[in-house]
């Protein structure tokens, strides 16, 4: 049996139907921060000039899987609830789960395998530390072992809420500007806190490499949530009637935007290219005692719908 763990400021639609999934105190959709550069295409029968240069959104991905979804069609046996207060501290989370395998234990008699994203990666690394013998793996994704400091950017961030309503057109704004806002509120909220380094939860967590469990970790190093691009117009040919192909050209990506109003010097690993996924540093990511890590060039919610992760987790399972 397979448990599945959502992080904050999600619920149990992140792994079971992606596409109805919300973030961001439910707000917005979860592949508004997984979108791709959109393709050039080719426009006919309209005049240059009336084709809109106006800038936009990147295209959102669909069809969004996830590792519970691919578990499943194995045949095994895989579980997830929506956490009751999934912004209380990480002990409540724990005592939901405690209930969880409780109430299917009929389920996990072969073993159980513990799959925690994000801040529900700590869950798993807590309630394994209460002893329980059927768990076979632990499996994190973009988890902070080592914490997270994005908690302390807050109002290094807060400046670009008005660039982004300044550049942006008024079709555009409302979304964009209030996703920059919510993700400031949620990045002040005193359960994002408890994930600094050197909060009491990390003071106080004493779990160890247990014998007989298999640990996997799997960090991010891509933190780029979403681009902004401009609409860049070229004739296409000399064919009878007016064609002209449209091609994107990005204007600026969050969080690299971020580094003209953070100091370089406090700029963290967490919004680093390379170094993070933007909200989780590679480094953190790692499981100390992990039998096997990976990291791959994806930001925090696209680990959770990357077919390379999906594969080395199922592929490591399937050798238990």
């Amino acid at each position: 049996m397979a448990v599945f763990i959502h992080g904050l400021g999600m619920d149990k639609r992140i792994w079971e139907s992606p596409g109805e999934a919300r973030v961001l105190g439910g707000k917005f959709p979860v592949n508004l921060f997984v979108g791709k550069e959109p393709k050039p295409d080719i426009r006919e029968g309209d005049e240059q000039g009336k084709i809109s240069r106006g800038l936009f959104l990147g295209e959102p991905l669909t069809n969004l899987t996830t590792l519970f979804h691919s578990l499943k069609e194995t045949g095994c046996t895989v579980i997830t609830w929506s956490q009751q207060r999934p912004s209380a501290e990480i002990d409540v989370a724990v005592s939901e789960l405690k209930d969880i395998v409780t109430m299917t234990e009929d389920y996990s008699k072969a073993g159980m395998i513990l799959i925690g994203h994000s801040r529900g990666g700590l869950v798993a690394r807590k309630y394994l530390a209460c002893g329980d013998r059927r768990i076979r793996s632990l499996v994190t994704l973009d988890a902070p072992h080592h914490g997270s400091k994005m908690a302390q950017w807050a109002e290094y961030i807060t400046p670009l809420t008005s660039l982004v309503s300044s550049l942006l057109p008024d079709s555009e704004k409302g979304t964009a500007v209030y996703a920059v806002k919510k993700i400031l509120d949620f990045l002040r909220c005193r359960a994002v806190k408890q994930l600094l380094p050197d909060s009491r939860f990390f003071r106080s967590l004493s779990d160890r490499h247990n014998k007989g469990v298999y640990y996997l970790s799997v960090g991010g190093n891509n933190p780029t949530f979403f681009s902004v691009y401009r609409r860049v117009v070229a004739r296409a040919g000399q064919e009878e009637g007016e064609r002209f192909i449209v091609k994107p050209r990005k204007v600026f990506s969050v969080p690299d935007i971020l580094e003209k109003v953070i100091p370089s010097k406090l700029f963290p690993d967490e919004l680093k290219q390379g170094r993070g996924d933007g909200f989780v540093s590679t480094e953190s990511s790692r499981l100390p005692w992990s039998d096997a890590h990976y990291d791959f060039d994806v930001n925090h919610a696209g680990i959770l719908f990357d077919e390379r992760v999906t594969r080395v987790v199922v592929d490591a399972l399937n050798h238990l």
